[in-house]
């Protein structure tokens, strides 16, 4: 009885959010929602309580140069990616989520996501999702830092 709740709830979510793009003229179709966001068949996750859109880069470890070069190239979607701040970053950290405290709907295996603002050009700020710290550094972690674009949605 308990699983069927949890599909029924699912459907409904799904025909909710359906509702509510097709009145605000959108044509996207999602494909998973968890707690508050919701991702599109195209990849982009959309943040409901922020105004949020991310999209996840490559899922392998870069430098924060490679992970702003990615951000900055990034068109899809009408463009308008750029890195995301801290306070953005920490918003998605929620032990628990995911693998690595962050939502599955944002695929990453890494625990490290660069941030865009830099204090000079040997450190670059990274937050941590395994634990929920940030610092500077001036070097990738071992396994490399990921990439996130975001921007703010102004649609609609």
């Amino acid at each position: 009885m308990q699983a069927s709740g949890k599909i029924f709830l699912t459907v409904a979510l799904k025909i909710f959010f359906l509702m509510v793009l097709a009145v605000c003229g959108v044509s996207a179709e999602f494909v998973y929602t968890d707690r508050h966001f919701v991702r599109y068949d195209s990849g982009v996750v959309y943040d409901t309580e922020l105004g949020l859109e991310w999209f996840a880069g490559p899922d392998r470890g870069t430098s924060w140069e490679e992970a702003n070069s990615w951000v900055v190239g990034l068109d899809e979607f009408g463009g308008g990616w750029r890195m995301p701040i801290r306070s953005e970053l920490d918003s998605l950290y929620h032990v628990g989520d995911g693998v690595n405290n962050i939502t599955y709907l944002l695929t990453n295996s890494g625990y490290w996501i660069w941030a865009g603002n830099t204090r000079n050009s040997s450190s670059k700020w990274i937050f941590s999702f395994s634990y929920g710290g940030e610092g500077w550094n001036g070097q990738p972690p071992d396994d490399g830092g990921r990439a996130l674009a975001v921007r703010q949605r102004t649609r609609y």
